[in-house]
């Protein structure tokens, strides 16, 4: 569990068919069918194989020590503490000798993502999804922890962040700012909005002490979607790569973002109200403004670096994104 940004060529590769039979052997998994690798996964550390007893999900070449056995204990302790669907049994397989290294093996769980059907889905479809998905989050986020930090990925204890949790996440979102100073233009006005919104927000995160898990990653990729009971609902949850103890709000930005930029804003606005229901309202614009800000951070950089720049100052940019938001 990493609250890092990880940056990797490893990627598991294309094995042969004799190295996938005798994985499927070392398990009692069947014979193999097909194997391919999986569409999803920025690392493209999976693959995607069919046997004669079912579907599974390979995982391999861990990007630090530690990596699946963490998604291991975070999955177990997932399926132990909630009724969330996960892929369990998460099998760690140490020996290389199959495929070099180090990989897991779960079972394929059922549903397809969101992102692969978003276009044919009607209003009501996506608003059941956002209430599925509120749902998923707050009954995951009810694992507590004492400290906001990091899971360490062999002895399963909390690092606390060396600063306290405001100051670690403040300075990461200057530090990104001006990291994409390398690859576009932000003006010192654009720095001295950013720096009035952390002051606003000041107050707000000197206080907060309510450290939860946190997916980290909460996007189309990473969860599946399925028909259940005749409505759409969040089918299975996986990779947990990115998850520390955190902000819960966190968890709302990447879905946030991908329902306003799909042109369906009253679906982002659903999905935070559901999630904040009950919650003091100026808090959660704040709180919620910083996370989107810390992400919209990342992903100016990202577009730019890519060669897709933004006709809009970064200030305005934001800002606008807020005013669809109703959070301005």
């Amino acid at each position: 569990m990493t609250a890092e940004l990880l940056f990797t060529s490893k990627t598991i590769g294309l094995p042969t068919t004799a190295q996938m039979n005798e994985l499927l052997a070392v398990h009692g998994l069947g014979t193999l069918r097909s194997f391919n690798e999986t569409k999803e996964g920025a690392m493209k550390q999976t693959l995607s194989i069919v046997s004669t007893k079912g579907e599974w999900i390979v995982k391999g070449n861990p990007v630090y020590e530690g990596q699946l056995e963490e998604e291991k204990y975070v999955i177990d302790c997932l399926a132990g503490k909630t009724s969330l669907q996960v892929p369990t049994p998460y099998i760690v397989h140490h020996d290389p000798t199959i495929l070099g290294f180090a990989y897991s093996i779960m079972p394929k769980m059922k549903g397809i993502h969101l992102h692969d059907v978003a276009e044919k889905l009607i209003v009501a479809d996506h608003s059941a999804i956002a209430r599925s998905l509120a749902g998923v989050l707050k009954e995951m986020h009810e694992w507590k922890s004492l400290s906001y930090g990091q899971l360490h990925p062999l002895n399963h204890t909390i690092e606390p962040f060396h600063s306290s949790y405001k100051d670690w996440l403040f300075n990461r979102i200057v530090h990104w700012f001006h990291d994409a100073k390398k690859y576009s233009t932000l003006t010192e006005g654009d720095e001295r909005w950013l720096y009035g919104e952390l002051r606003r927000a000041n107050d707000v995160f000197s206080k907060m002490n309510d450290p939860c898990f946190i997916m980290g990653d909460v996007k189309p990729g990473n969860f599946l979607i399925d028909q259940l009971e005749g409505q759409w609902a969040i089918s299975g949850l996986f990779d947990f790569t990115n998850s520390y103890f955190a902000d819960s709000l966190v968890d709302l930005t990447k879905m946030t973002l991908f329902y306003q930029r799909h042109d369906l804003v009253d679906i982002a606005n659903q999905f935070i109200a559901e999630y904040t229901t009950g919650q003091p309202l100026v808090e959660v614009q704040l709180r919620l403004r910083i996370h989107l800000l810390h992400q919209l951070v990342l992903d100016w950089g990202y577009f730019h670096a890519m060669g897709q720049p933004i006709d809009a100052s970064f200030e305005k940019w934001v800002r606008t994104v807020f005013i669809h938001l109703q959070l301005e």
